[in-house]
């Protein structure tokens, strides 16, 4: 092996426009600032024992650093590689940074190892980015990125946070099977990855299989046509899908970011609530599209619910008494009480038997008398007839049943009764006696025909919308 940065020198100029080959060199001292290689540059199994500093660079041919190793820090800032970019499987123990670099053709970073911070941003990926199988154990950014053709993270782990905050995808975008952090505790919710206000120029082309984004942001980020094909979000205590932009902190902070990279998130000024609800709402409608157009209404319903979620929660009312009516008793709210917001229909079944028991449990408390125009009765007869109620169950002085039996037999008309006035049917053999049953028997009406619509549209929802 040789360690000579001379020899790096002489050999790129020696070489001319062919190809200069470092295969096992070893570098104690990398200092190529501004240094231009006309010709290419083979770097497999190099080993970098300094920091090495291709910052401003520019290679003028392919240059390969295929399983080199830098054990220092690295920086190819502002480096341009007018060819090929090929880091497969090199390793870097310390801090990568590639900012403002720029990949005229292809950059291979296929199984890297990046045992440090790596930093991308603004870089430039002119031709494809592959970054299949690599490995970062700290934090990754790619902030204001450009990939011009497909970006491919195939089964890449992302131990740390990975921002992607304002990156732009020209092109196909894969994250199949990618792992991205899975560390968040209840009580903090850390972020990452970060998809706020990136750009999906071809959304159609953009994949995420079989990965768990239930840390991931996606706010200010148009998501209605993207992929999502066995992914694995975020879950709330009902058990349905949520994304983390509604519960992580607006307030939060990175050694990255001057504002927070969920600066967004934060209320506008003047405004009472705790965080922007409307743009969380629009990234639930965007979700709920995506899940509507592929026919899976059930995850769609998650994220309507969802969306539902920050109209009950978001209010222009600076009263906190006023909010709380709007956020518990308002419309929105019992809506949610009576069906999930429409994606229940074991809701309104309990809430509608509890109606009919309740009310047949009333009816005798306000009274009942026999229906006019029964079993023969005259209807004078039957307006005059005798209002039965628990007190008094008995029909006439002729009736000799035991009071308990007579009460039954009362609860069981009562149980008729309530039936018969949820189906509107007219022909009842007892109905309410005054006009304190009379508004029982409104009530109940209003009540079992919105829940049993309820109930319908649930169902209708789960299978069609």
């Amino acid at each position: 092996m040789r360690n000579s940065r001379k020899s790096l020198n002489a050999s790129c100029g020696n070489a001319g426009d062919g190809v200069a080959y470092f295969t096992r060199f070893v570098f104690p001292s990398s200092q190529y600032r501004g240094r231009t290689f006309a010709a290419g540059c083979n770097f497999w199994n190099a080993t970098f024992t300094h920091e090495v500093d291709f910052c401003w660079a520019t290679f003028r041919q392919v240059v390969t650093f295929r399983e080199a190793k830098f054990t220092q820090k690295v920086g190819f800032k502002c480096a341009e590689f007018t060819q090929v970019g090929d880091f497969p499987y090199a390793t870097f123990t310390q801090n990568a940074d590639f900012s403002d670099a720029t990949f005229n053709q292809k950059a291979h970073f296929n199984g890297a190892i990046f045992t440090q911070e790596a930093r991308f941003p603004q870089a430039n990926f002119a031709q494809g980015a592959h970054f299949n199988f690599a490995t970062f154990m700290q934090d990754v950014d790619f902030r204001g990125a450009t990939f011009t053709q497909e970006a491919r993270f195939l089964k890449s782990k992302f131990a740390g946070m990975v921002d992607f905050l304002g990156t732009h995808f020209a092109g196909p975008a894969q994250f199949e099977q990618t792992k991205f952090r899975q560390d968040a505790q209840d009580k903090n919710h850390q972020p990452g990855p970060f998809f706020s206000g990136a750009d999906f120029e071809e959304p159609k082309k953009v994949t995420f299989y079989k990965t768990d984004l239930g840390q991931a942001l996606f706010h200010n980020c148009d998501v209605s046509k993207v992929t999502f094909s066995d992914v694995t979000w975020r879950k709330r205590a009902n058990g349905k899908w949520m994304v983390l932009d509604e519960i992580v902190d607006p307030q939060y902070q990175s050694q990255h970011y001057k504002f927070g990279p969920t600066v967004d998130l934060q209320p506008p000024k003047n405004n009472p609530n705790p965080r922007n609800y409307r743009l969380v709402a629009e990234l639930y409608q965007h979700l709920k599209k995506n899940y509507d157009d592929r026919r899976d209404y059930w995850t769609a319903g998650d994220f309507h619910y969802g969306e539902m979620e920050m109209k009950r929660l978001a209010s222009d009312r600076h009263n906190k008494a006023l909010r709380w009516l709007h956020r518990n008793l308002g419309l929105v709210a019992w809506y949610k009480y009576a069906s999930e917001y429409g994606e229940s229909y074991v809701r309104p079944t309990w809430w509608l038997t509890l109606v009919l028991f309740v009310f047949m449990l009333l009816y005798p408390v306000a009274g009942l008398r026999l229906s006019a125009g029964r079993s023969g009765t005259p209807v004078t007869a039957s307006a005059n007839a005798e209002k039965l109620t628990y007190w008094h169950p008995l029909q006439d002085s002729g009736d000799t049943r035991p009071i308990w039996r007579a009460r039954l037999a009362l609860v069981g008309h009562s149980a008729n009764t309530t039936v018969s006035i949820s189906l509107f049917l007219r022909d009842m053999a007892y109905e309410p006696a005054d006009p304190w049953g009379t508004a029982a028997k409104l009530a109940e009406m209003i009540l079992t025909s919105t829940l049993g619509t309820l109930f319908l549209l649930a169902v209708r929802r789960q299978f069609k919308r």
